[in-house]
């Protein structure tokens, strides 16, 4: 009879013990991330201040002028990446020349100019937002703008849509 009260005793008091090795294992495991998680906006909505990298064909200063067209202030645009809540990166893309004049901007066939752009947190390291974006325009094709000021207007389009 000793023996068993023994054992069981033993048993409760080592199930007791995996139970705290457990939690300990699993709140050492995500303190790290909580640390993290307080450098990085929580969402888009509370993104307050942004970074525009440059980009080719001059995408940057577009984006910048279309940031606080659509924004209204609500976004502030800030000119050193340390004092932003995200920064903005991505490339662009313009093909000139008569072929692209002709079926890409007077058809509205194809994109002329093209962007892609990256919302990413202050250090850099995580992408909160992405979109990609055309100039191609199929109705009144050749008497809209285009390049990379239409590129701009539709990548920023798609950002105020995604914190809304």
């Amino acid at each position: 009879m000793r023996n068993n009260a023994t054992t069981i005793r033993n048993t409760g008091i080592r199930n007791k013990v995996r139970v705290v090795v457990w939690c300990v294992a699993v709140l050492a495991a995500t303190a790290p991330l909580g640390a993290q998680a307080d450098d990085r906006p929580s969402s888009l909505k509370s993104i307050r201040r942004i970074y525009v990298d440059k980009m080719d064909n001059d995408l940057d200063q577009y984006i910048r002028a279309e940031l606080q067209k659509k924004f209204h202030g609500d976004i502030v645009v800030v000119l050193k990446p340390e004092a932003a809540d995200a920064i903005i990166a991505g490339v662009s893309e313009h093909q000139s020349g008569t072929r692209a004049a002709v079926t890409g901007r007077w058809f509205g066939l194809h994109d002329t100019a093209t962007g892609s752009v990256s919302l990413l947190d202050k250090t850099g390291t995580t992408v909160l937002w992405s979109s990609e974006a055309g100039d191609r325009s199929l109705l009144f094709g050749s008497m809209k703008r285009g390049g990379p000021r239409k590129v701009a207007d539709r990548l920023v389009s798609n950002l105020k849509k995604a914190m809304d």
